[in-house]
């Protein structure tokens, strides 16, 4: 007899846009355990995401240091106090069920430490053995979203039609109304989003090209033109001329915002991954990334804009002084798109 999971944990330490693609699994691993009590491991911005999804009991925000894009081997610097004290909390928790899509081998080591009765991931940094069961998917030609795919059907929860999934509610909605109503948009205006900032800022594409671009779709085609700032003030001055709005927002105002506009063009980032789950059409400009595997999944309305370079994907790691895969793309060339 098959034995459904009470409490299921739900690991996811990196960004935006990882826990946006790992969504996609919420509706299914609920619809197949509808009893179940999911708990999710991850940066502040589970929370955020999540907080109103009716998916998730609980949140359990930690940002581990090998997750962070600077200093993350410096494991002299790490609290140890506090990385011990929360694997024993969570220890506390008896999870009947791990899963982490991750396979990353300290991402193992911590679903051993937590000590679920059953551990489900990869192994391909390593780390098997701390795991009870370990799927096999190559890389190459894989979206990440599959490798959370993959781990539904081992557990027998078919899903054809997947993607990511944000869910937008009715306060949010009223926000993003609301914001409208303040800078004086309405339903005729054809509203086009711009994010120039990346959480790394090698994937950023130059501010001064993003501006020029708002200025030729304000004035050519009589858009409005909201810029997206980001939390550390990146595009606070946004060199356009013409006149645009601003939104500083929170993470679930920026999803809805999203939602609400009729283009968005950004980096490679977690705002695009929004993008994708709250079915907004999007031109997405990829410079060390691969577009192939965290590239917008499932939307037809997607447009990828990258340069052929031998040295990328470098997955950030440029051995250049400026990523020059980005400085190839002009702002013509996004104009055309």
């Amino acid at each position: 007899r098959t034995v459904h999971p009470r409490r299921i944990l739900i690991i996811e330490l990196w960004g935006i846009g990882d826990l946006v693609i790992m969504s996609a699994i919420l509706k299914p691993l609920k619809d197949r355990y509808p009893y179940s009590e999911i708990t999710l491991l991850s940066k502040t911005h589970g929370k955020e995401l999540f907080g109103e999804s009716g998916y998730i009991r609980e949140f359990i925000e930690i940002d581990l240091p090998w997750t962070r894009f600077t200093k993350k081997y410096h494991w002299w610097s790490w609290d140890w106090k506090w990385l011990l004290a929360t694997i024993r909390r969570l220890r506390k928790q008896k999870f009947d069920l791990i899963i982490d899509a991750r396979g990353d081998i300290r991402n193992n080591l911590l679903s051993f430490l937590i000590g679920g009765r059953r551990r489900i991931g990869y192994d391909w940094t390593g780390g098997g053995y701390f795991l009870t069961d370990v799927l096999s998917r190559g890389y190459k030609n894989n979206h990440r979203i599959d490798a959370w795919m993959n781990i539904l059907n081992y557990l027998h929860i078919t899903k054809e039609d997947y993607h990511p999934y944000l869910f937008i509610s009715e306060r949010q909605s009223r926000f993003a109304d609301n914001f409208f109503k303040e800078h004086h948009v309405n339903d005729r205006d054809l509203v086009i989003g711009i994010h120039p900032g990346a959480a790394i800022k090698t994937r950023c594409w130059p501010i001064e090209r993003f501006a020029r671009l708002g200025e030729y779709i304000r004035d050519t085609h009589n858009a409005r033109v909201i810029v997206f700032i980001e939390p550390d003030g990146y595009g606070e001055d946004f060199p356009m001329k013409s006149k645009f709005i601003k939104a500083k927002v929170t993470l679930q105002e920026l999803a809805a915002l999203i939602k609400k506009i009729d283009i968005l063009v950004c980096n490679d980032s977690g705002t695009m991954h929004i993008a994708t789950a709250v079915a907004t059409p999007l031109i997405a400009i990829f410079g060390p990334g691969d577009a192939q595997g965290i590239g917008p999944f499932n939307n037809a309305e997607a447009l990828v804009i990258q340069k052929d370079f031998t040295c990328r994907p470098c997955f950030d790691n440029c051995k250049y002084n400026r990523a020059l895969c980005l400085d190839a793309v002009n702002t013509e060339e996004v104009i055309m798109a």
